[in-house]
Formats: C-alpha cells, structure tokens, sequence
C-alpha cells in the first residue's frame, strides 16, 4: 500500500493561532538577527555570534527570546568615543557644525538688521 499524504482539517480559530503565532516568530528571529549583526563582537555575550546565530535560526521561539534576553551585552565605550560625549553640548554643536560646513571664517559674524525707509526692521529673505 503506497502511503499517501495526510490531510488534516484545522478549524478557523487554530489557523488563525498558528499564523499569529508563526508571524510573532519570524518577526523575532528577524529582530534578533538584525540586532547581532550590527552589535560588535565584545556586545556579545560569549563574544561567539557565529553560536548565538544559529541559535537564533535554529531553535524556533526560544533562540530568539534567548538571545534577546541573555545573548547581548553592553559593550564598552571606545577611549576615543567617551571624552566627545563628555564636552559640553555647545561645544559638541560647534564641532558637529565645523565637521559638517567646515571652520567659519574669522570675519563671519551674524547678519544685522536693518531698518527700512519706514523704520522698520526689514526682513530677511527665507
């Protein structure tokens, strides 16, 4: 007797069960594979992201949740990042606008206002 494929017959509600709960799992092991993929190795704990890949792809429900959970860590701050953050925060804006625009001439100085025939000030063009 050849064996023949099984046909079950799943009600509406159970259907539905599974695809919400099948869309709820693929949407974690997308989450948790984006997320250790752009951590650094050291934000990662066992520093091993080959493991806690297959892992996350291979054990449906709890790699994910696991590595969520269990598998990130803080990964330290680098010497070079830590005194930026320190600096007060206008002089953070002068720098992130001097890396941007370049360094501002040393004759610029803020456009004053002027007034018109009528005496008042006259507006700048926007």
């Amino acid at each position: 007797m050849p064996l023949a494929a099984t046909h079950v017959d799943l009600s509406p509600g159970l259907a539905a069960v599974l695809v919400v709960f099948s869309l709820v799992n693929l949407a974690l092991v997308l989450i948790a594979l984006v997320s250790l993929v752009r951590r650094p190795t050291a934000g990662v704990r066992f520093h091993n992201k080959w493991v806690w890949g297959a892992l996350i792809v291979l054990v449906n429900g709890i790699g994910p949740l696991a590595y969520l959970a269990l598998g990130r860590v803080d990964a330290p701050l680098d010497e070079a990042v830590a005194p930026w953050t320190q600096r007060p925060a206008a002089e953070r804006a002068r720098a992130a606008v001097e890396l941007l625009y370049g360094p501002a001439p040393a004759h610029a100085a803020p456009p004053a206002a002027t007034a018109d025939e009528g005496g008042a000030p006259a507006e700048t063009p926007s």
